[in-house]
This record gives C-alpha cells, structure tokens and sequence, in this order.
C-alpha cells in the first residue's frame, strides 16, 4: 500500500489541518493502536489519529506548522512501529522454506490416538 495524503482541511485563520495515511506493518494488535495513539497524540500539532490494527494503517491530522510528517514518522519508528512503504506485512512474509517434502505426495494426513488416552479422556467410558 503506498501512503496517501488526503488533503488539507482549515482550521481557523491561516491555519491548516493536513490528512495522511501512514502503513504501520508491525500494528497487527490492539495493544499496538492504543500505543501507536499514545505516542502520537504526545506530539504537539497532531489533532487527532485514527489507528486501525486491521488495514495496519494510522490516519494522522496535524497542523503542519506545528509539526512536520517526518517527525511524526520518526515518533512511530522509536515507539518501534516504523512506516512501511507498501510492502507485504512482516508477520505474513513468506520465508522461501517448504514443509516436509512428504505432505506433497500424501496430500492428507492422517493421526490415530493411543487407547490409553481414549481411556483417560472420559469418552471412553460413555460407550
């Protein structure tokens, strides 16, 4: 996903309130928008954020005078949620390693349980 900037809303006077959409790949988490929030309402300038750990994305509005892009960027990266430039999220990366070359000739797999576990479980009994 590439990051977007939405446009430039007024606030009052000269003052302007610009919308980006930031990629956040390591938010996958509630924990992570509550911290991502956290960080970023801390800054001065920022007006209000938008985290959604579902799309791994943040909405920032800010007053650009204020505080820069950058700086906002930055904020997230030393919280340890660095901006991601579109790329596939880090925890769904395919690693290039293949399974067990036998599950490609067996298609299934097939388990059975020991008859002392059975015993043990209590449905044994039932029967």
């Amino acid at each position: 996903m590439e990051q977007v900037m939405l446009g430039v809303q007024p606030i009052s006077g000269d003052h302007h309130l610009e919308k980006i959409v930031l990629d956040v790949p390591t938010m996958w988490a509630d924990h992570h928008v509550l911290k991502v929030r956290a960080v970023l309402t801390s800054l001065v300038g920022v007006r209000d954020v938008y985290a959604s750990s579902a799309w791994k994305q943040v909405l920032v509005s800010f007053d650009p005078s204020q505080v820069t892009r950058e700086t906002i960027e930055q904020a997230l990266a030393q919280a340890g949620y660095p901006v991601g430039t579109g790329e596939i999220p880090i925890l769904v990366q395919h690693d290039g390693r293949r399974r067990d070359p036998r599950w490609e000739k067996l298609g299934v797999r097939m388990t059975t349980t020991h008859r002392a576990d059975i015993e043990m479980s209590g449905e044994f009994r039932k029967y």
